[in-house]
């Protein structure tokens, strides 16, 4: 599926779902992704209007389909992390690059490259491919 999502609102949905062992409110968002917290500020409004972020009381987590769209980057990541790391790249190096192209990926093909390399079961860096 593809999600019309920016770079920016990627490295949101990211930071909220390997943050969420704690409440994330609108300044610890801003201070992760190194932002200014009136551009914080814009970021969770146009991913709530997305309805993939909620906020409540100030805290601010991903909806069941902010979810669905972290599993799906992440497995376009780690899926395309293999490919270049399967080409001779260094893996914190393809970690890298693919953090600028995983978000822009639709799941039918990264379902067929995932296919392609034998449906491995996890990463270079020993983390799952797909994400339960």
């Amino acid at each position: 599926m593809e999600y019309n999502i920016t770079r920016k609102e990627r490295d949101c949905i990211v930071a909220l779902h390997e943050n969420s062992g704690f409440p994330i409110r609108l300044f610890n968002i801003a201070d992760i992704l190194k932002i200014k917290a009136p551009t914080a500020f814009e970021l969770v409004k146009r991913l709530e209007s997305k309805n993939i972020i909620s906020k409540t009381n100030g805290v601010i987590s991903l909806t069941p389909y902010g979810n669905s769209i972290y599993s799906e980057i992440i497995m376009a990541h780690r899926t395309l992390e293999l490919i270049l790391t399967r080409s001779g790249v260094n893996s914190d190096k393809a970690c890298e690059q693919i953090e600028k192209i995983d978000y822009l990926m639709d799941d039918s093909s990264v379902q067929k490259l995932f296919k392609s390399l034998g449906q491995p079961q996890t990463c270079p860096h020993g983390k799952p491919v797909k994400l339960s």
